[in-house]
C-alpha cells in the first residue's frame, strides 16, 4: 500500500454487494489494522459520516458551505489510519430512487460531492456495484415496501453508464471502478480483495467462507426471483440491452474501470 492517506468508498448500487465487510475474519481484521488500515463498522458509519454525508443534503448545511472539511479532523483516533475502507451500498440514495425515479439516483451528484469534500486530504476510491436492470425490476417487484404502484406508463430504463459520468463529474480526481454482478461469485471475492487493497489469494479461508455464505444474499434472491416474477417481454429486451450497452459504455470511459463477471 501507498503511504499516502486514502479513502475506500463502496457506495452502491443497492442490494447488489451486500454483507462484504461484515465477515472479516479476525486474523484479516488484525492483519489490515497493522498495515494502518480501518474498515469502518455500520455503527461508526452513523456515528460518524452519514450526517455529514446524507443528511447535509436536507439541512442545507454541512459540506457543501465547508462547515465539515475534512469529515475526519477532529477524529483522532479515526484519521490516524492510513487507509479508511468504508461500505454502504445505500449511499447514493434508497432502493425506490434506483429504478422508479425519474432519474436514477436523483441525490447521487450531491452525495458525491459530499463525500469528495468530506476526504480532501486523502485519495479517494469509488466502487460501484452494477446488476442487470431486470434483475433489480424484478427484486423491487417483489418488495412490499418498495414495489412501484400500478402506473400506466411502463417504467423507464435507466442507465448504469449515465449514472457513473454523474458520479466522475461530481468528482473528478475520485478513481472509479465498477463491478459487473451479472455472476456474483466470480466477482465477490475479487471485489472484496479491491476495497481491501489486497490481492484475492490474501483473504484467509475464514473471510472467504463467509463471504460465499453470506455475501450477496440480496441480489442472489433477486436472481431467483427474476426466473419466477415474469416482466413484460418488451421491457425484459429493453432492459437487457440496454444493459449490455451500460457495459460497452462504461469500458470506454477514461479513468474508469470495469470488472467484468
Amino acid at each position: 500500500m501507498s503511504d499516502q492517506k486514502t479513502a475506500t468508498v463502496h457506495f452502491g448500487a443497492n442490494r447488489i454487494a451486500t454483507n462484504f465487510t461484515n465477515h472479516l475474519s479476525d486474523p484479516l481484521t488484525k492483519a489490515l489494522l497493522a498495515t494502518s488500515t480501518r474498515v469502518i463498522s455500520r455503527k461508526e458509519y452513523v456515528e460518524h459520516f452519514r450526517a455529514a454525508m446524507v443528511a447535509a443534503e436536507k439541512l442545507g448545511l454541512g459540506l457543501l458551505q465547508g462547515l465539515i472539511e475534512p469529515l475526519l479532523k477532529g477524529n483522532e483516533a479515526l484519521d490516524d489510519f492510513r487507509h479508511i475502507v468504508i461500505s454502504e451500498h445505500a449511499l447514493l440514495g434508497p432502493v425506490d430512487d434506483m429504478l422508479t425515479q425519474k432519474t436514477m439516483f436523483p441525490k447521487a451528484k450531491r452525495r458525491v460531492q459530499n463525500i469528495d469534500r468530506a476526504f480532501t486530504d486523502r485519495a479517494l476510491n469509488f466502487h460501484l456495484a452494477i446488476a442487470p436492470q431486470a434483475e433489480c425490476w424484478a427484486g423491487l417487484l417483489a418488495d412490499d415496501d418498495v414495489a412501484p404502484k400500478h402506473a400506466d406508463a411502463p417504467p423507464p430504463v435507466h442507465s448504469w453508464a449515465q449514472l457513473v459520468s454523474r458520479i466522475t463529474q461530481a468528482s473528478p480526481r475520485a478513481n472509479v471502478t465498477v463491478w459487473d454482478f451479472e455472476r456474483p461469485n466470480s466477482v465477490m471475492l475479487p471485489f472484496l480483495a479491491a476495497l481491501l487493497s489486497l490481492d484475492p489469494d490474501q483473504l484467509d479461508a475464514q473471510t472467504q467462507y463467509n463471504v460465499e455464505e453470506n455475501a450477496c444474499d440480496q441480489l442472489k434472491q433477486a436472481k431467483l426471483l427474476s426466473k419466477i416474477i415474469q416482466i413484460d417481454k418488451e421491457l425484459q429486451t429493453r432492459m437487457d440491452a440496454r444493459y449490455e450497452l451500460d457495459l460497452a459504455a462504461i469500458a470506454a470511459m477514461p479513468n474508469v474501470s470495469l470488472v467484468r463477471g
